[in-house]
């Protein structure tokens, strides 16, 4: 894309000229952003619309953080003429003509929608908005009146974000340093320390897949690890040691999806995961036919905040216990199940089989019957149910890292994508929130015996 830069860089100067000359003829220069989305707003001509697009984005980028607010309270005032569009609709119901649709249309990408094309120039312009809308999440925080500014930027960067626009690169060691150290410094799941650690997840027992966009060169957008492993693995722990002999090729038959990571802070709620998930499978049955496995080893990442908030009540947690609840208050003297889980989280003995089988069951039931809507609360659950994966296995100890034990008490889970059955499983979880257990897991009835007991 290095001739078009230099191209739309010389129609910008070109146009940068023409207008400085103009505002001299007028004896007045834009003195805001405002100013400048207006006046970008009305341009007909390229060049100089250009030269406006790339003054506004430089003056925004070295705004203060109260000058962007007041930007984006400018552009939550830049609406379509919703009167306007009510005229045009009830036009076109009434003869349904070509010309009342394109005016329709063309209203009602009006507004700010429009100025956000007109800034999605060649060579910087996205990646700025994405950068802004950065800055327009944080600010949401503190202004949610914002939002209406969030729907229509959030719209236009997943038009610019499709599938068709992805590139599908296979990371290694030889891939360059300048995108290796992106990997350190995105990595959201399970945090990289240095560049031996980095390493020795790129070895040849390890892979590493990730998605780019040519508008944002250098930059992933989303990244996901694999293990190549004898079975399907339920201990995280291996795979983030650098010091983890290498698992022979020969005896590996399964790839587990150890970590996924969104990189793009100002794409957030722009999904590409699913996309990446089943090209890298597609890669794998290529590069290594001795693989017919495909799981996750995933964290619970909402557990502690469900169990804060309530989610799980505290005669759930009993019930699951059993008989023999008492022992394991006694055992880890503790009042409730409720502060084991998340204060006291670190005292949990993993060489313990009872307290394994009620945190299996603590996790299995999190997971199926802990619902946001008509679907699971846990983010992570939905994202790899939702794509047709099915709950294969809950690991209790599996991650006994300090976030780890924070967020989950330690629990992780296998997700398996049986290619056979994900559009099956897919079409159920969407249709009424089916969720798919592999029939390996073996703590299904026990579940159902204690929903209707509940009733």
């Amino acid at each position: 894309m290095g001739w078009i830069s230099k191209l739309i860089d010389s129609v910008s100067e070109r146009g940068k000229e023409i207008w400085q000359q103009e505002s001299h003829d007028r004896h007045a220069l834009p003195n805001s952003l405002a100013d400048d989305c207006r006046e970008l707003l009305t341009r007909q001509g390229d060049a100089v619309a250009l030269a406006i697009a790339k003054d506004i984005l430089r003056r925004y980028q070295r705004s203060s953080n109260n000058d962007k607010l007041v930007f984006f309270q400018f552009l939550q005032g830049l609406e379509p003429d919703f009167n306007q569009i009510s005229k045009l609709s009830q036009s076109y119901a009434e003869n349904s003509s070509t010309e009342s649709y394109q005016s329709l249309c063309s209203t009602l990408n009006s507004g700010r929608k429009a100025l956000f094309e007109l800034l999605n120039i060649p060579g910087e312009g996205t990646a700025s908005l994405v950068s802004l809308r950065e800055d327009l999440l944080k600010s949401m925080r503190t202004h949610p009146e914002l939002k209406v500014v969030d729907i229509d930027l959030q719209s236009t960067l997943q038009s610019w974000f499709n599938r068709g626009f992805l590139e599908f690169k296979s990371i290694s060691w030889e891939t360059p340093a300048y995108i290796l150290e992106k990997l350190i410094e995105y990595e959201a799941v399970h945090e990289i320390r240095d560049w031996d650690e980095l390493k020795r997840r790129l070895e040849d027992d390890r892979g590493c897949f990730a998605f780019f966009h040519p508008a944002l060169p250098g930059e992933p957008l989303i990244f996901v690890q694999v293990a190549y492993t004898k079975g399907i693995s339920g201990d995280v722990a291996p795979f983030l040691d650098k010091n983890t002999p290498l698992e022979a090729s020969a005896a590996a038959d399964t790839a587990i999806f150890y970590s996924i990571s969104n990189c793009q802070k100002g794409l957030k709620g722009i999904s590409f995961g699913n996309f990446l998930i089943k090209q890298v499978v597609q890669e794998i049955l290529k590069q290594r036919p001795e693989i017919h496995q495909f799981s996750t080893l995933s964290p619970m990442p909402a557990l502690s905040i469900a169990l804060e908030k309530g989610h799980i009540g505290e005669d759930i947690l009993e019930t699951l216990a059993g008989k023999k609840g008492h022992v394991l208050k006694e055992r880890y003297g503790v009042d409730t199940f409720t502060e084991l889980l998340t204060d006291k989280a670190r005292a949990l003995q993993s060489d313990d089989e009872q307290t394994a089988g009620w945190l299996e069951d603590v996790g299995f039931y999190y997971l199926t019957q802990v619902k946001k809507g008509q679907e699971p609360y846990d983010p992570v659950a939905r994202f790899h149910l939702s794509n047709g994966a099915a709950i294969y296995r809950i690991n209790p100890f599996a991650n006994l890292k300090p976030h780890g034990l924070k967020s989950s008490a330690g629990l992780m889970v296998n997700y398996i994508y049986e290619l056979s059955k994900l559009e099956i499983n897919h079409e159920h979880f969407k249709q009424d929130g089916t969720i798919a257990t592999h029939k390996h897991h073996n703590r299904k009835n026990k579940i159902k015996r204690i929903e209707h007991a509940g009733k």
